[in-house]
């Protein structure tokens, strides 16, 4: 019933480990995985083939590395399952919680379900306990303006999508729109980070009657250092607060979206707090950068014009 796609580049030492004891787990509910090998030079490509034989396993290999997202939408094309789960290499979820989550998913007809996560840093593992978790449960609460105004709080790898209600977008018709990696680009730091964002953004203009969320810890984030979301990379440069800058402009040019926040003195108030609070995160030292006085301060005032003319 669920297929995992995993982009993976030298994590072999976690490789065995996720797919044994988490991904074909007893009480996991994943059928099909999918994983693409993009130009690993560790052992990666050894593991995999002791997994040659088994036909529920389909391995993607790139000579050459083309990036985590466009490793993903390789594989997208090839799900056969209804429902798809994706998943870094590094990070884990616990099978007995995404069965309970599939469950919960599956008596709701919902197009996306979503459980909590841990956050593990080294041996330390810490419970997350995120403001956007609890204020999507009040009554009368818009799954969009939740989502916008309390930053992203749908980790892909305790995410379930009905696979055909996905995001199709762009040219390549995949989930992820690769026009904001476009933008991002630009100041050399790698891929957008809120892809994911922007595809739960995406699901709740489009179904917002369909989202399930399970109050529990489903699965377990790794960070690392020097990966783009640490915050001396994310933050401190501005690249968080020119992100979230990207999707107001996308999401928010819309009139009736824009007229959704406009209308709730909480949620624009929300969105427009949270976009100062990652804007106050940039050192003085990165407003000096050219990346932040060419590419990010012409977006985030534009951005801002936007939030405060509402």
């Amino acid at each position: 019933m669920i297929t995992v796609l995993i982009p993976t580049k030298n994590h072999g030492h976690y490789l065995e480990e996720l797919i044994t004891n988490v991904i074909f787990a007893e009480k996991s509910p994943v059928s099909k995985l999918m994983i693409c090998n993009d130009a690993s030079t560790d052992d990666t490509a050894d593991i995999l083939k002791k997994f040659a034989g088994n036909k529920n396993i389909r391995v993607f290999e790139n000579p050459v590395s083309i990036g985590a997202v466009a490793a993903q939408n390789l594989m997208f094309p090839h799900i056969e399952t209804p429902y798809t789960l994706c998943i870094a290499s590094d990070d884990y979820f616990f099978p007995e919680q995404i069965s309970k989550l599939f469950d919960g998913m599956l008596k709701r007809d919902a197009y996306i379900g979503f459980g909590k996560y841990l956050l593990l840093e080294g041996e330390r593992t810490t419970e997350l306990n995120h403001p956007g978790w609890q204020a999507r449960n009040v009554a009368g609460a818009d799954e969009f303006c939740t989502l916008l105004s309390h930053d992203h709080y749908i980790f892909s790898g305790t995410t379930i999508f009905k696979t055909e209600f996905l995001p199709k977008q762009g040219l390549e018709r995949a989930p992820y729109d690769l026009s904001l990696n476009k933008l991002a680009s630009a100041d050399g730091l790698g891929e957008f980070r809120g892809l994911d964002w922007d595809i739960a953004l995406k699901m709740a203009t489009d179904h917002p009657d369909r989202f399930y969320f399970l109050d529990e810890y489903c699965g377990c984030f790794r960070k690392v250092a020097a990966q783009l979301s640490s915050s001396e990379i994310y933050n401190d440069t501005g690249r968080g607060a020119f992100e979230m800058a990207l999707l107001i402009l996308k999401y928010l040019s819309n009139y009736p979206l824009r007229k959704r926040v406009k209308d709730s003195a909480a949620y624009r108030a929300g969105i427009q707090n949270l976009f100062y609070a990652k804007c106050g995160q940039i050192t003085e030292s990165a407003k000096q950068s050219q990346n932040f006085q060419e590419i990010y301060k012409p977006v985030l005032l534009t951005a801002e014009t936007l939030l405060n003319n509402m």
